[in-house]
């Protein structure tokens, strides 16, 4: 009972040093901010951080928080606060240990990685424009070139379906800031395109692929994180084999497909077809041949007269 009602009034206090904040609490909540504007910003900060020990690390953080919020007022950017550690490990895959500022831009969210409060408002000038692309069956070749040897750059390209985590959002646009004007980072949704995902067979989610100089390089690490992502892209591609490229489907490549697959029937059933047809008119020719010889050997009706 002491331990709850310790753990009550931290959480009330810390409550109360933030409650001049905007704050979510919810998945809809978050869903709901995240769409009222462009430009978002929510900070997700540890509650059970703040006790009587550390009260003056608390209220440097709220100080922190305040000059963040009026970085972002300044900025045109919507700025709030949770306090729901599952909802941001839920999420974004933060493990709240100190506050950690997401940038939502047009809903596609960008963790800051920084300690310095002050750098900052450069940081969410950098990050303010989405670097990302989003491609489909119809936009692939034409943007990436990639059969026609990359002309339009390397693209590092994130092959997942709409029902997987969002957690790796945050985690591709931040390696996209750190490649600009040097590699292109995007998206493809395999459950609205499906002639990419038969070009590449693609059947296991999700899928990274660079596409570098007409080939492809597929990423088979294990790690998740922006860094590994980078260092793949820099040099760890040169570890995996190259691959060709496939090249692209269209309307005449399937309709010679249907066509290797319907050929092979029409060699097997036409014969046949053809066999019981001249079948039918041999025995039809060797039935009437029969009847005719039948009726010219009949003998003569002969009348004896007496």
């Amino acid at each position: 009972m002491q331990i709850f009602v310790f753990f009550l009034l931290i959480s009330v206090s810390y409550s109360y040093l933030h409650l001049d904040f905007k704050r979510i609490d919810t998945e809809q909540q978050l869903d709901d901010f995240t769409r009222s504007s462009p430009l978002n910003v929510v900070v997700f900060v540890d509650k059970q951080q703040c006790n009587d020990d550390n009260a003056d690390k608390c209220r440097n953080e709220h100080q922190q928080l305040k000059q963040i919020r009026d970085l972002c007022t300044g900025d045109n950017i919507q700025f709030t606060l949770s306090m729901n550690s599952q909802l941001a490990e839920k999420q974004f895959n933060i493990h709240v240990s100190s506050p950690k500022l997401c940038f939502f831009r047009n809903g596609f969210p960008i963790i800051y990685s920084g300690e310095n409060v002050d750098s900052i408002q450069e940081w969410l000038g950098e990050a303010r424009q989405r670097l990302t692309h989003t491609l489909d069956d119809n936009t692939f070749e034409h943007d990436t070139q990639a059969t026609s040897g990359s002309t339009t750059g390397d693209w590092f390209i994130l092959f997942k379906k709409s029902n997987e985590s969002n957690s790796l959002i945050p985690i591709w646009e931040g390696a996209s800031i750190h490649f600009r004007n040097r590699a292109i980072f995007a998206y493809v949704n395999l459950d609205t395109n499906p002639n990419i995902q038969k070009r590449f067979h693609l059947f296991v989610t999700p899928t990274f692929i660079l596409f570098k100089r007409g080939k492809m390089y597929r990423y088979e690490g294990t790690s998740w994180q922006q860094s590994a992502f980078v260092n793949f892209v820099e040099r760890d591609y040169q570890q995996v084999k190259a691959e060709t490229i496939p090249p692209e489907s269209n309307s005449f490549s399937f309709s010679l497909g249907d066509a290797a697959k319907v050929i092979p029937m029409y060699f097997i059933v036409i014969p046949m077809i053809c066999l019981v047809i001249v079948l039918l008119v041999l025995v039809f020719i060797s039935g009437f041949n029969k009847k005719k010889k039948t009726t010219s050997e009949r003998t003569p009706f002969q009348v004896k007269i007496d």
